[in-house]
Protein backbone atom coordinates (compact mmCIF):
# COMPACT_ATOMS: atom_id res chain seq x y z
CA UNK A 1 0.00 0.00 0.00
CA UNK A 2 2.82 2.88 0.67
CA UNK A 3 4.59 1.94 -2.30
CA UNK A 4 1.05 2.39 -4.41
CA UNK A 5 -0.29 5.15 -2.47
CA UNK A 6 -2.87 7.19 -3.92
CA UNK A 7 -4.42 9.11 -1.04
CA UNK A 8 -7.66 6.69 -0.90
CA UNK A 9 -8.34 3.24 -0.58
CA UNK A 10 -11.19 0.92 -1.67
CA UNK A 11 -13.20 -0.81 0.77
CA UNK A 12 -15.54 -3.80 -1.06
CA UNK A 13 -19.19 -5.31 0.72
CA UNK A 14 -19.68 -8.13 -0.86
CA UNK A 15 -22.89 -8.54 0.56
CA UNK A 16 -25.87 -6.44 1.58
CA UNK A 17 -25.07 -7.59 5.42
CA UNK A 18 -21.06 -6.47 4.74
CA UNK A 19 -22.57 -3.30 4.24
CA UNK A 20 -25.00 -3.32 6.76
CA UNK A 21 -22.52 -4.22 9.39
CA UNK A 22 -19.98 -1.69 8.19
CA UNK A 23 -21.99 1.31 9.50
CA UNK A 24 -23.25 -0.47 12.22
CA UNK A 25 -19.51 -1.54 13.63
CA UNK A 26 -18.12 1.71 12.03
CA UNK A 27 -15.32 0.02 10.73
CA UNK A 28 -11.80 1.53 10.18
CA UNK A 29 -9.80 -0.22 7.80
CA UNK A 30 -6.41 -0.58 9.69
CA UNK A 31 -4.14 0.47 6.87
CA UNK A 32 -5.66 3.88 6.66
CA UNK A 33 -3.44 6.98 7.18
CA UNK A 34 -4.97 10.23 8.63
CA UNK A 35 -6.25 12.42 5.69
CA UNK A 36 -6.77 9.19 3.57
CA UNK A 37 -10.01 8.77 1.55
CA UNK A 38 -11.88 5.58 1.17
CA UNK A 39 -14.37 4.24 -1.40
CA UNK A 40 -16.72 2.20 -0.10
CA UNK A 41 -18.21 -0.25 -2.75
CA UNK A 42 -21.26 -2.46 -2.96
CA UNK A 43 -21.45 -6.40 -4.08
CA UNK A 44 -22.33 -4.81 -6.60
CA UNK A 45 -18.80 -2.83 -6.81
CA UNK A 46 -20.86 0.75 -7.41
CA UNK A 47 -19.59 3.56 -5.54
CA UNK A 48 -22.16 4.11 -2.91
CA UNK A 49 -19.95 6.40 -0.18
CA UNK A 50 -16.97 8.39 0.48
CA UNK A 51 -15.41 8.71 3.56
CA UNK A 52 -12.18 10.67 5.22
CA UNK A 53 -10.12 9.45 7.97
CA UNK A 54 -9.78 12.43 10.46
CA UNK A 55 -7.28 9.87 12.79
CA UNK A 56 -10.43 9.12 15.09
CA UNK A 57 -13.33 8.22 12.64
CA UNK A 58 -14.43 8.10 9.07
CA UNK A 59 -15.74 11.42 8.22
CA UNK A 60 -18.96 11.51 5.25
CA UNK A 61 -17.50 13.75 2.30
CA UNK A 62 -20.00 15.89 1.06
CA UNK A 63 -20.40 16.72 -2.63
CA UNK A 64 -18.68 20.10 -3.18
CA UNK A 65 -18.49 21.97 -6.83
CA UNK A 66 -15.63 24.83 -7.75
CA UNK A 67 -16.86 28.09 -8.60
CA UNK A 68 -14.63 31.42 -9.86
CA UNK A 69 -14.94 34.13 -12.37
CA UNK A 70 -12.30 32.75 -14.63
CA UNK A 71 -13.69 29.34 -14.58
CA UNK A 72 -16.90 29.25 -13.61
CA UNK A 73 -19.00 26.00 -11.82
CA UNK A 74 -16.75 23.15 -12.02
CA UNK A 75 -18.56 20.25 -11.25
CA UNK A 76 -16.29 16.98 -10.04
CA UNK A 77 -16.59 14.52 -13.10
CA UNK A 78 -16.57 11.27 -11.13
CA UNK A 79 -15.69 10.25 -7.51
CA UNK A 80 -12.04 10.58 -7.67
CA UNK A 81 -12.30 14.00 -8.20
CA UNK A 82 -15.08 14.58 -6.07
CA UNK A 83 -12.25 13.80 -3.49
CA UNK A 84 -9.58 15.85 -5.07
CA UNK A 85 -12.43 18.96 -4.35
CA UNK A 86 -12.55 17.70 -0.93
CA UNK A 87 -9.13 17.65 -0.42
CA UNK A 88 -8.39 21.17 -2.18
CA UNK A 89 -11.03 22.97 0.14
CA UNK A 90 -9.46 21.54 3.35
CA UNK A 91 -6.23 21.46 3.58
CA UNK A 92 -2.86 23.58 3.24
CA UNK A 93 -0.20 21.47 0.75
CA UNK A 94 -2.33 18.61 -1.73
CA UNK A 95 -0.24 16.40 -4.44
CA UNK A 96 -2.93 15.95 -7.61
CA UNK A 97 -1.03 13.01 -9.76
CA UNK A 98 -2.42 11.60 -12.55
CA UNK A 99 -1.49 11.45 -16.55
CA UNK A 100 -2.05 14.47 -18.88
CA UNK A 101 -6.27 14.84 -19.20
CA UNK A 102 -6.98 13.81 -16.49
CA UNK A 103 -7.90 17.19 -14.83
CA UNK A 104 -5.26 17.61 -12.34
CA UNK A 105 -3.99 20.91 -13.20
CA UNK A 106 -7.87 22.76 -14.08
CA UNK A 107 -8.76 21.68 -10.45
CA UNK A 108 -6.02 23.21 -8.87
CA UNK A 109 -6.42 26.10 -11.12
CA UNK A 110 -10.03 26.38 -11.04
CA UNK A 111 -9.72 26.30 -6.37
CA UNK A 112 -6.70 28.82 -7.01
CA UNK A 113 -9.25 31.35 -8.49
CA UNK A 114 -12.13 30.75 -6.28
CA UNK A 115 -9.59 30.95 -3.40
CA UNK A 116 -8.91 34.33 -4.96
CA UNK A 117 -12.39 35.41 -5.57
CA UNK A 118 -13.62 34.57 -2.17
CA UNK A 119 -10.35 36.73 -0.60
CA UNK A 120 -9.18 33.52 1.01
CA UNK A 121 -5.94 33.81 -0.74
CA UNK A 122 -4.81 37.57 -1.99
CA UNK A 123 -2.68 36.06 -4.47
CA UNK A 124 -1.50 32.93 -6.93
CA UNK A 125 2.29 32.45 -6.75
CA UNK A 126 3.45 29.90 -9.41
CA UNK A 127 6.79 28.51 -8.89
CA UNK A 128 8.37 27.08 -12.29
CA UNK A 129 11.06 24.77 -13.43
CA UNK A 130 11.05 25.08 -17.40
CA UNK A 131 12.24 21.92 -18.31
CA UNK A 132 12.64 21.11 -21.47
CA UNK A 133 9.94 18.41 -22.99
CA UNK A 134 11.89 15.37 -23.25
CA UNK A 135 12.74 14.67 -26.92
CA UNK A 136 11.97 18.17 -27.75
CA UNK A 137 14.45 20.65 -29.72
CA UNK A 138 15.37 23.75 -27.26
CA UNK A 139 15.16 27.20 -28.83
CA UNK A 140 17.35 28.51 -27.14
CA UNK A 141 17.44 32.34 -25.54
CA UNK A 142 14.50 34.35 -25.48
CA UNK A 143 14.71 38.20 -25.51
CA UNK A 144 12.77 40.17 -22.42
CA UNK A 145 11.79 40.65 -19.20
CA UNK A 146 11.53 37.89 -16.56
CA UNK A 147 8.03 38.07 -17.13
CA UNK A 148 8.57 37.62 -20.77
CA UNK A 149 10.73 35.13 -20.81
CA UNK A 150 8.49 32.74 -18.68
CA UNK A 151 5.49 33.39 -20.76
CA UNK A 152 7.28 32.47 -23.53
CA UNK A 153 7.81 28.85 -22.34
CA UNK A 154 6.29 26.05 -21.42
CA UNK A 155 3.91 27.86 -18.32
CA UNK A 156 2.72 30.61 -20.13
CA UNK A 157 1.38 28.12 -23.16
CA UNK A 158 -0.04 26.48 -20.00
CA UNK A 159 -1.22 29.75 -18.71
CA UNK A 160 -3.08 30.99 -21.45
CA UNK A 161 -4.97 27.89 -22.45
CA UNK A 162 -6.54 27.15 -19.01
CA UNK A 163 -7.27 31.09 -18.84
CA UNK A 164 -8.08 31.42 -22.73
CA UNK A 165 -6.01 33.95 -23.68
CA UNK A 166 -1.97 35.61 -23.06
CA UNK A 167 -4.40 38.78 -22.40
CA UNK A 168 -5.73 37.28 -19.42
CA UNK A 169 -2.32 35.99 -17.96
CA UNK A 170 -1.06 39.84 -18.78
CA UNK A 171 -3.99 41.32 -16.82
CA UNK A 172 -3.34 39.23 -13.70
CA UNK A 173 0.36 39.58 -13.74
CA UNK A 174 -0.36 43.33 -13.92
CA UNK A 175 -2.76 43.47 -11.19
CA UNK A 176 -0.03 41.46 -8.59
CA UNK A 177 -3.07 38.96 -8.46
CA UNK A 178 -0.52 36.23 -10.35
CA UNK A 179 2.93 36.08 -9.70
CA UNK A 180 5.48 34.11 -12.11
CA UNK A 181 8.56 32.83 -9.81
CA UNK A 182 11.34 30.69 -11.57
CA UNK A 183 12.96 28.45 -9.57
CA UNK A 184 16.46 30.09 -10.51
CA UNK A 185 15.25 33.01 -8.05
CA UNK A 186 13.82 31.11 -4.79
CA UNK A 187 16.35 30.85 -2.73
CA UNK A 188 15.67 33.14 -0.05
CA UNK A 189 12.34 34.28 -0.85
CA UNK A 190 9.58 33.71 1.78
CA UNK A 191 6.11 33.65 1.40
CA UNK A 192 5.07 34.48 4.93
CA UNK A 193 2.68 37.28 5.46
CA UNK A 194 1.48 37.37 1.48
CA UNK A 195 -1.55 34.92 2.02
CA UNK A 196 -0.75 33.57 -1.06
CA UNK A 197 -1.58 30.35 -2.88
CA UNK A 198 1.59 28.66 -4.35
CA UNK A 199 1.30 26.64 -6.98
CA UNK A 200 4.01 24.03 -8.41
CA UNK A 201 2.89 22.91 -11.80
CA UNK A 202 4.95 19.70 -13.72
CA UNK A 203 5.87 18.83 -10.34
CA UNK A 204 8.01 15.94 -11.53
CA UNK A 205 10.33 17.97 -12.96
CA UNK A 206 11.68 18.44 -9.45
CA UNK A 207 14.44 16.36 -7.54
CA UNK A 208 13.85 16.03 -3.93
CA UNK A 209 16.59 19.13 -3.31
CA UNK A 210 14.07 21.43 -5.34
CA UNK A 211 10.90 20.32 -3.96
CA UNK A 212 12.38 20.85 -0.50
CA UNK A 213 13.93 24.22 -1.21
CA UNK A 214 10.59 24.98 -2.64
CA UNK A 215 8.28 23.61 0.51
CA UNK A 216 10.65 25.78 2.48
CA UNK A 217 9.53 28.79 1.10
CA UNK A 218 5.78 28.31 2.30
CA UNK A 219 4.85 30.35 5.49
CA UNK A 220 1.72 29.71 7.55
CA UNK A 221 -0.17 32.13 5.83
CA UNK A 222 -0.52 30.21 2.87
CA UNK A 223 -1.20 26.99 0.83
CA UNK A 224 0.36 24.92 -1.41
CA UNK A 225 -0.82 22.86 -4.43
CA UNK A 226 1.19 20.40 -6.43
CA UNK A 227 0.74 18.68 -9.60
CA UNK A 228 2.40 16.46 -11.91
CA UNK A 229 2.91 13.37 -13.44
CA UNK A 230 6.15 11.33 -11.89
CA UNK A 231 5.10 8.09 -13.41
CA UNK A 232 5.02 9.17 -17.34
CA UNK A 233 6.27 13.08 -17.39
CA UNK A 234 9.61 12.93 -15.99
CA UNK A 235 11.46 15.13 -18.45
CA UNK A 236 15.17 14.93 -17.47
CA UNK A 237 16.94 12.04 -15.84
CA UNK A 238 17.80 13.41 -12.88
CA UNK A 239 14.65 13.40 -11.64
CA UNK A 240 13.78 10.41 -12.27
CA UNK A 241 12.90 7.53 -9.59
CA UNK A 242 14.05 7.59 -5.85
CA UNK A 243 15.47 11.22 -7.21
CA UNK A 244 12.41 12.46 -7.72
CA UNK A 245 10.84 15.22 -5.47
CA UNK A 246 7.25 14.28 -5.92
CA UNK A 247 7.82 10.92 -4.85
CA UNK A 248 9.52 11.80 -1.75
CA UNK A 249 7.06 14.90 -1.01
CA UNK A 250 4.57 11.67 -0.66
CA UNK A 251 6.46 9.41 1.49
CA UNK A 252 7.41 12.57 3.59
CA UNK A 253 4.18 13.97 4.37
CA UNK A 254 1.46 11.40 3.95
CA UNK A 255 -0.24 10.67 7.27
CA UNK A 256 0.12 14.91 8.25
CA UNK A 257 -3.06 16.34 8.93
CA UNK A 258 -2.66 19.19 6.87
CA UNK A 259 -1.83 16.99 3.69
CA UNK A 260 -3.52 15.36 1.09
CA UNK A 261 -2.50 13.73 -2.01
CA UNK A 262 -4.79 12.23 -4.64
CA UNK A 263 -4.14 10.28 -8.01
CA UNK A 264 -6.52 10.85 -10.28
CA UNK A 265 -7.51 8.27 -13.08
CA UNK A 266 -10.05 8.68 -15.80
CA UNK A 267 -8.40 11.20 -18.64
CA UNK A 268 -11.36 13.55 -19.69
CA UNK A 269 -9.12 15.88 -22.46
CA UNK A 270 -10.15 13.60 -25.50
CA UNK A 271 -10.55 9.97 -26.54
CA UNK A 272 -7.37 10.92 -28.66
CA UNK A 273 -5.52 11.98 -25.42
CA UNK A 274 -6.87 8.79 -23.93
CA UNK A 275 -5.86 6.45 -26.40
CA UNK A 276 -2.65 8.16 -26.39
CA UNK A 277 -1.88 6.99 -22.92
CA UNK A 278 -1.34 3.38 -24.47
CA UNK A 279 1.48 4.26 -26.61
Amino acid sequence: MMNNYKGYIEFKCETDEELASFYEKHIIPDEILINQYLLLRDKENNIVDKFKFDGYKLVPIQYQILNSKNFGKLKPKDDIQEIAIDALKSNDLIMLRGHAGTGKSYLALAYLFEALDKNKISKIIIFCNTVATAGSAKLGYYPGSREAKLLDSQIGNFLSSKLGSFTEVERLIDTEQLILLPMSDIRGYDTTGLNAGIYIQEAQNFDIELMKLALQRIGDDCICIIDGDNTTQVDDNRFAGDRNGMKRLSEVFRGQDYYAEIELQKIYRSRIAEQAQLM
